[in-house]
């Protein structure tokens, strides 16, 4: 859960340096366990610009308000630490006296990789995966849904896909997905993806808006029970029962699979 962080990041990476929104938005992150505690004055004066500025900010980092982005900070920091034992290790992080022999660590975490990916080859269905493309392919329009890592890793695929055609959306921000999903119809598709599962646990609004879409909707996850998962017309389990984020090697290799496959089939002249 690091949404705030991502959109933080991504603004910063995309924005002028000299921009006076870049420079707050830099301040910002510098200053993020702050952000709790602060109110909006407190955050304009500490990045030196008006609270209309840092109203503005917020919106262009894709929340309603001031008090939206706030909120979402919160719910970061306090995931923050627990994805950080997910990021790399599947239960625990080794005590900080290992990390003089950092080679075991490193061995231990390629070890990981490799079992989660192996485990993906062994359990996900080739037919299954042509169903997927074959469902993009006579799908009107293609809605991407998830958090903002697996919305980064889907675009490549957005990209294959609308080079060839499709009519392709995957928004970074919940509010959008949301609204662009209360306009799909049976002639639509939803590709949800979620690493551990914790879009399904932590936006229960939005996995009801979708279960309740008449488009066809299939998940990428490493889990395969959830919260309207029997409202899910294809669910591909990636990954292994550990369901740590390294899951995230997994998510990306289905979709780089997906990408070649689609290529293959549709987009070779």
């Amino acid at each position: 859960m690091r949404s705030a962080f991502y959109c933080l990041v991504n603004f910063l990476n995309t924005t002028n340096i000299n921009d006076v929104y870049y420079k707050a938005a830099k301040t910002i992150l510098a200053n993020i366990y702050k952000i709790p505690q602060y109110n909006i004055i407190e955050v304009a004066d500490m990045c030196y610009v008006s609270t209309a500025t840092i109203s503005r900010l917020c919106r262009k980092l894709n929340y309603e308000s001031f008090a939206d982005f706030k909120n979402d900070v919160i719910l970061n920091l306090n995931y923050f630490n627990q994805d950080a034992k997910r990021l790399i290790f599947d239960h625990q992080l080794p005590d900080k006296k290992t990390l003089g022999d950092g080679k075991e660590i490193l061995n231990n975490h390629f070890e990981n990789i490799l079992n989660n990916l192996r485990d993906t080859f062994n359990s996900v269905k080739y037919d299954d995966l042509m169903d997927i493309i074959d469902r993009i392919h006579s799908a009107n329009r293609i809605c991407f849904a998830g958090n903002f890592f697996t919305q980064s890793v889907s675009m490549q695929l957005q990209i294959e896909l609308s080079y060839l055609g499709k009519d392709c959306i995957g928004m970074f921000s919940l509010e959008q997905q949301k609204e662009i999903i209360k306009t799909l119809d049976e002639n639509d598709l939803i590709i949800v993806s979620s690493i551990a599962g914790g879009f399904f646990k932590d936006f229960p609004d939005t996995i009801r808006l979708i279960s309740r879409s008449s488009a066809y909707k299939i998940v990428i996850s490493q889990l395969d029970k959830f919260n309207y998962s029997e409202k899910m017309d294809k669910i591909v389990k990636v990954g292994n029962n550990h369901h740590s984020l390294i899951g995230k090697f997994s998510i990306t290799y289905i979709f780089e699979v997906l990408e070649a496959l689609y290529h293959i089939k549709y987009g070779m002249k």
